[in-house]
């Protein structure tokens, strides 16, 4: 892959003068531009620079996007979509995805040893997810929704596999998480001067709430977002006891709370808790079991009640709830969907149509576009039922073996006595938890930047480590023998 990259990058045979005639007229394009069409002139610019960064220095672009998580780079191109409207709209963000997807695709294809950890045991299933969905992009009837999805689809895996890469280390992993917390911590320190500026939503749904955003963005994704710094600076402070990280979670945790989520509040809770029964049953961490009753206990008392009254409009008892679950149809009507209830019956009389192949990827964005205004909704929110109408249940299989392999090695890695495994292996684990939650009521999908990206890094630093421990473990049966 290096000398792939200096023959790209160098200028062995290319002679000085053709190149400050590339560079010359390079710059007077750019100038142009940018009198004519600014913002395209940024965007195209600093996606050019993103490509060609992400291609020759993955693992720094790869650490900026960690660090920056949810922050929205919309402004950078003179606001959100506003490029290209009628093509659905396009900006920072998009641009970012579009750059980082095909620099990291470059580095997967120009590296055949990379190509076979793309077919690993992690890899082969959401390849041959994507590889599906893809197909479907023929019958779409939007291949240009589709295309945003299927690039949003594989932008985890883009991570994991060049994360994983033969060669990476612990070490490099660590530096990167380092990186990752370092920008959640001026997530947390920096987000009251955002709200303090106006960013909040006031809700009036069976009562009226005040919802906190962050780094301008809406407090959905963001809340995901702290939900992700909750769990890694948590398995780190169960590793490492360094009180630091201890404090960051509890941060992120009255941060997640001020957001009023209701679907963040309930993925919490699965994957705390999964994470603290598997720490306790099966490596008898029992630090790690207080800390998840501390935190799950924090987040029951800040948010039930706000919860309930989102949800139901009164805060119900034990056996009120209990009554509730014992019939499905009565619960369901109980429950305040904001409307969500209404994009469901619409898409799944969709999917009936063709349930098995779907409509192709993108379809259910186009449905909903043309049936409902942009300050309503323009996605499912429900990503089964997005995908279901999308792909069909093929899709929906194949993405589930594929998630479904992903959990499974966070539990397996999980049970290592390397604890510096466990550190990203348990809330790997957790965070495939939450994103099944998650998925049910919102489009996890979407939140590459502020979510899913997170758990490729997560499963690329288990898998590392592990693969370190084995290398190490093998090392010194060989000295032992010789």
């Amino acid at each position: 892959m290096s000398s792939l990259r200096a023959l790209a990058l160098g200028r062995d045979g290319f002679p000085a003068l053709l190149q400050w005639v590339v560079w010359g007229g390079a710059s007077v394009a750019v100038a142009v531009a940018l009198v004519v069409q600014p913002w395209l002139a940024a965007g195209v610019t600093a996606g050019a620079a993103i490509l060609a960064l992400t291609f020759t220095r993955p693992l720094w672009v790869i650490g900026l996007m960690l660090a920056l998580g949810p922050l929205d780079l919309s402004f950078l191109t003179g606001g959100f979509k506003e490029l290209f409207p009628d093509l659905g709209g396009l900006d920072m963000n998009g641009i970012r995805l579009i750059g980082i997807s095909v620099g990291l695709g470059l580095v997967i294809a120009t590296d055949g040893e990379i190509v076979k950890r793309l077919f690993g045991p992690n890899g082969r299933w959401y390849v041959v997810f994507l590889a599906f969905v893809t197909l479907t992009l023929v019958y779409s009837a939007s291949v240009n929704e589709g295309g945003r999805l299927l690039l949003k689809l594989a932008y985890p895996l883009l991570f994991f596999t060049v994360l994983s890469r033969p060669g990476a280390t612990r070490g490099e992993i660590d530096k990167l998480g380092d990186w990752f917390l370092i920008g959640a911590t001026l997530a947390v320190l920096l987000n009251p001067a955002y709200v303090f500026f106006g960013g909040v939503e006031y809700e009036q749904s069976l009562g009226s709430f005040t919802r906190v955003r962050g780094l301008g963005i809406h407090q959905n994704p963001f809340s995901f977002y702290l939900l992700v710094v909750l769990l890694y600076s948590f398995a780190r402070y169960a590793v490492r006891a360094q009180t630091r990280y201890l404090v960051l979670a509890l941060a992120a945790l009255v941060w997640m709370v001020l957001t009023l989520t209701r679907i963040t509040f309930l993925a919490s809770l699965v994957s705390l808790g999964g994470i603290g029964v598997y720490a306790v049953v099966v490596n008898r961490n029992w630090r790690a079991f207080a800390g998840v009753l501390l935190a799950g206990g924090l987040i029951t008392f800040l948010m039930y009640e706000t919860v309930m009254l989102r949800t139901f409009g009164y805060v119900p008892t034990v056996g009120d709830l209990w009554a509730l679950f014992q019939d499905p149809v009565t619960l369901f009507q109980a429950i305040n969907w904001q409307g969500r209830h209404v994009f469901w019956a619409l898409l799944f009389t969709a999917f009936l149509t063709s349930p098995v192949w779907g409509l192709g990827l993108g379809t259910s964005s186009q449905i909903m576009q043309a049936n409902f205004s942009p300050d309503v909704a323009d996605v499912a929110h429900n990503e089964y039922i997005r995908l279901a109408v999308d792909g069909g249940v093929v899709a929906v299989g194949l993405f589930f073996v594929a998630s479904f392999r992903w959990l499974v090695t966070g539990f397996a890695l999980g049970r290592s006595s390397d604890r510096r495994t466990q550190e990203y292996a348990l809330p790997l684990a957790a965070g495939i938890l939450a994103w099944a939650v998650i998925s049910a009521t919102d489009n996890a999908f979407d939140y590459y930047a502020p979510f899913t990206q997170y758990m490729g890094f997560l499963l690329a630093g288990a898998v590392v480590s592990a693969r370190e421990v084995s290398l190490e473990e093998s090392s010194a049966e060989t000295e032992e023998v010789v």
